[in-house]
C-alpha cells in the first residue's frame, strides 16, 4: 500500500456544510481480477464472444480531524470495459453516530442487508448474473445520505435519498424520482454466541407510477465450527399493477481450512400473479486465498425466471484476484 502523507483537501458535503480539512493522511489500495465467465447451454445465451475479462479497482482513503468529528473520505475508481466511480464522504462524531454523503458505494440503510446469506470468499448470491437478479430490497444510494451508530449492541443504518437519489457535481440538482427513499436496517452479532441477526424495511420510488415501493427484510446465521448456516426473509409490495414478492433464501457455507471455503446458496420467489411459477435460484461457490490472491468460482443457476415456467438462466465464473 502506498501512503500520500500531509495532503490538504477542502470536502464539501451538499450545500449546507462546507468545511476545511487539514493535512489529511491518504492512503492508496486497489484489487486487480482476472475472470472467465460461462453463460451454459440454451437461449438466452447471454455471452457469444470473448469469455475472459480483466477488471482494476484503484481506491483513495483520506481520513482526518475537524471541528464536527473525524472525517473520512473514499473514492473508488472502477474500470471494466469502460470506466466508472463512487465515492463516500462521512463524519464519526463519536458516540453521536456517523452521518454520510453517498455517491454509489451503497453504505447505509436497509440495502445493504438484501443478501445476508453465508458464501465463499469471493462468491455472488444465488441470484446474481443471472435473468433472475430481482426481487430483493434496492435502495438508492448515489446522492444518498446515511446515519449509523451502535446502541445498546445494536447497528443502526438509516438511509434517505432526496426524490430518489442521483448524484450530482457542484452546483446542481438531479431528480431520480418523485418520491424520496427511506430506509433503515437493524443489525446484532453479541446477544447470542455465533448468532447474528437483521431485519430492515425501505420505502423506495416507483421507477413506473407515482408511487412506492414497500419492503422488508429478516435475516438470521448460525456459526458452529467450521460452518455458517442462514436464512433470510424479504417481501417487496409493488405498487398496484405490479405483482408484489415473497423470497426465502437458505445458504451454508463450510470453511474447509484457514485458506480454502465452500458453500452452497438457495432463493425461493414467490411471485403474486395467478399463473406464475416460483422462481428458484441455486448457486454453489468455492474459494482459496493464499496471501493476497485469492481464486473463486461459482455456478448460479436459475430455474423459472420472473415466473415463466421452463424460462432458466445459469452462469458459470471463475475469477482470479489480487488485492494491493
Amino acid at each position: 500500500m502506498n501512503n500520500l502523507k500531509k495532503v490538504g483537501l477542502t470536502a464539501l458535503a451538499g450545500s449546507m456544510v462546507a468545511f476545511s480539512a487539514q493535512a489529511l493522511d491518504m492512503s492508496v489500495s486497489g484489487t486487480a481480477k482476472i475472470t472467465y465467465v460461462d453463460e451454459g447451454e440454451g437461449a438466452p445465451v447471454d455471452v457469444t464472444g470473448n469469455p475472459y475479462g480483466f477488471d482494476q479497482t484503484v481506491a483513495f482513503n483520506g481520513s482526518g480531524d475537524t471541528p464536527l468529528g473525524t472525517l473520512s473520505l473514499m473514492h473508488v475508481l472502477n474500470v471494466n470495459g469502460g470506466s466508472a466511480s463512487s465515492s463516500l464522504i462521512s463524519i464519526d462524531m463519536g458516540d453521536a453516530g456517523t452521518i454520510s454523503l453517498d455517491g454509489g458505494v451503497g453504505n447505509s440503510g436497509a440495502g445493504t442487508i438484501k443478501d445476508m446469506m453465508p458464501r465463499a470468499a469471493g462468491a455472488e448470491q444465488s441470484w446474481d448474473d443471472t435473468d433472475g437478479d430481482a426481487y430483493f430490497i434496492n435502495t438508492p444510494s448515489q446522492g444518498a445520505w446515511g446515519y449509523d451508530n451502535s446502541i445498546m449492541g445494536f447497528d443502526v443504518s438509516i438511509g434517505y435519498a432526496k426524490n430518489g437519489g442521483g448524484n450530482s457535481g457542484d452546483d446542481a440538482n438531479t431528480d431520480a424520482g418523485d418520491d424520496s427513499a427511506k430506509s433503515f436496517a437493524v443489525k446484532n452479532s453479541s446477544l447470542v454466541e455465533g448468532v447474528k441477526f437483521g431485519f430492515g424495511m425501505a420505502e423506495t420510488d416507483s421507477a413506473t407510477s407515482e408511487t412506492v415501493i414497500n419492503s422488508a427484510t429478516a435475516y438470521a446465521t448460525y456459526a458452529v465450527g467450521p460452518a455458517t448456516l442462514g436464512v433470510q426473509w424479504t417481501d417487496i409490495d409493488n405498487p398496484r399493477g405490479t405483482a408484489d414478492a415473497e423470497s426465502m433464501l437458505y445458504g451454508i457455507a463450510i470453511n474447509i481450512n484457514e485458506n480454502a471455503s465452500i458453500s452452497w446458496n438457495q432463493r425461493d420467489v414467490e411471485i403474486g400473479t395467478a399463473g406464475l411459477q416460483d422462481q428458484e435460484d441455486t448457486g454453489i461457490a468455492a474459494s482459496y486465498t493464499m496471501g493476497n490472491m485469492t481464486i473463486s468460482a461459482f455456478n448460479n443457476q436459475s430455474e423459472n425466471v420472473a415466473g415463466t415456467s421452463g424460462k432458466d438462466d445459469e452462469v458459470t465464473q471463475v475469477t482470479m484476484s489480487f488485492a494491493f
